[in-house]
């Protein structure tokens, strides 16, 4: 199973498993009320409707969430997270509502609510300029097709026969995809389409027509009706007042139209567009330190606890071997992705609230222990059983003999596979963009979509992961320098 079909299968499942667990605490409009702002979940990755730089968030439905907000009262507060994530996040508490290109569908409708419909789109098809023959859906039976992965896109080519549907993570790689020749064409909205063509995309175009009809709404956690209410009174408000049609002229409109026609004459794409790395280099440096953050606060947490697990389990006794046992093979069986999921969206279910960046560390951590542990047993195994014996002959308990003979000659020999284990923390951290941490992936994954610049992105990122990488391995090779045994001639 691959990861995209994995997060997918994981979000869904704490989606629907959740939903009855509502209620527990305060109405979510009375908390939004209490606290002065509505937290508002988006993955921003989808311009011209969201986007995010550097922590600003810009688009159509921006505007329109900070009007929302200010019809309630509030003060929006929006926060970036896959999109994945957002609706799992939605069910237990950690988003007010949900405001990110959803489309109300009968399946979405069953496990969580929606206000009145505020934006129509649908579907089109993006081909290369030479394409011939790929106008309608009908033409699409035995091509394979590029989609964004949980939309409606995917949801509806899926379901037509003949059609081999590819999944990405955002719609720029999918275009980039389909710029290279490895697929036939991609189906997404029609305002995001036109947006990365007219930006980065030139050798496509869009052809045919809108072939589906879908209703964005804003998404709200089921138990909260008041809310609902709520956000429909203000949507009416805003309609009635004329501002929606202002946020919507600014976006979509002919002069919005024509001034980025005009400034995308004005550009040539590049394929590596250093103008962008120079605009975007501080939010490189934030991602890297979040990343190097998440990784060393992990290891350093992880190796006290892996190695008394690995202590646990080379022990005779079976009180403390059987549970370190079950724990590695717990943490090593089942997906770094699920055991982030579960810390951070099921444990507010128990009346555990963990912020993020705790969320991450705290998986993080757990699952690496269980890989340390096992990194430990195996120095401890190879050492000479010879060894503890002649130790205990010396009237060493074996508590001395393990920190005095074994274990020094153990952290000698797992120097380089240690090494290995926070190269794989640092990549690993990029799973926590789940639950809406910006780190270095997460970042190139914003960026990249902003600008429909992937190959000028994407790079610079793994660049940034060799420099992160690069001093574990110095480290490693000075510690083998100085922990050498000494050979005398």
């Amino acid at each position: 199973m691959n990861l995209n079909r994995l997060r997918r299968t994981a979000a869904l499942l704490l989606l629907f498993l959740l939903c009855p667990l509502q209620g527990f605490a305060q109405s979510a409009l009375q908390r939004i009320r209490q606290s002065g702002e509505l937290r508002i979940g988006t993955d921003a990755t989808y311009p011209p409707l969201e986007s995010a730089e550097g922590g600003q968030f810009t688009g159509f439905e921006i505007d329109l969430g900070k009007a929302v907000a200010r019809e309630l009262g509030v003060k929006a507060n929006f926060i970036n997270a896959s999109f994945d994530g957002i609706f799992p996040a939605l069910q237990n508490g950690s988003f007010d509502i949900v405001l990110s290109s959803v489309t109300i569908t009968p399946e979405r409708s069953a496990a969580m609510l929606f206000s009145d419909p505020y934006y129509d789109s649908g579907q089109i098809i993006a081909v290369r300029n030479e394409t011939q023959g790929i106008s309608t859906p009908d033409d699409l039976k035995g091509k394979k097709i590029g989609v964004q992965i949980n939309t409606t896109a995917q949801y509806d080519l899926e379901k037509r026969e003949g059609v081999q549907v590819t999944r990405y993570n955002t719609i720029d790689l999918a275009l980039t995809d389909l710029r290279n020749g490895r697929i036939d064409a991609v189906v997404c909205d029609v305002p995001v389409l036109k947006y990365m063509i007219r930006q980065s995309f030139r050798e496509l175009k869009t052809v045919g027509y809108r072939f589906t009809d879908e209703k964005f709404g804003i998404a709200i956690a089921r138990g909260n009706e008041d809310l609902q209410q709520a956000i429909n009174t203000a949507l009416k408000k805003i309609k009635e007042t004329g501002e929606y049609n202002q946020i919507h002229e600014q976006w979509f409109g002919e002069a919005a139209e024509r001034t980025a026609e005009e400034q995308a004459s004005k550009t040539q794409p590049r394929v590596f567009d250093t103008s962008i790395i120079k605009r975007t280099w501080p939010i490189f440096l934030r991602g890297v330190w979040l990343t190097a953050q998440l990784a060393f606060l992990s290891l350093i947490l992880g190796l006290p606890i892996g190695l008394l697990l690995a202590l646990a389990r080379v022990q005779s006794s079976k009180l403390l071997k059987a549970p370190a046992a079950f724990y590695v093979e717990v943490m090593r069986g089942t997906p770094l992705l699920v055991q982030i999921l579960f810390i951070y969206f099921v444990l507010p279910y128990f009346h555990i609230f963990l912020p993020a960046f705790t969320s991450g560390v705290i998986a993080l951590t757990l699952n690496s222990a269980a890989y340390i542990s096992e990194i430990f047993r195996a120095g401890i195994l190879s050492i000479d059983a010879g060894q503890m014996e002649a130790a205990r002959a010396l009237g060493m308990s074996h508590a001395q003999a393990m920190r005095r003979i074994i274990l020094p000659q153990t952290f000698r020999r797992v120097v380089p596979p240690l090494t290995n284990e926070g190269i794989a923390l640092l990549k690993d951290s990029s799973l926590v963009s789940v639950i809406g941490l910006t780190e270095l992936a997460r970042s190139g994954q914003e960026l990249a979509s902003r600008y429909a610049a992937p190959l000028t992105i994407w790079p610079v990122v793994a660049i940034l992961y060799l420099l992160l990488t690069f001093p574990l391995t110095r480290i490693a090779e000075y510690l083998e320098r100085r922990w050498r045994p000494v050979t005398r001639s």
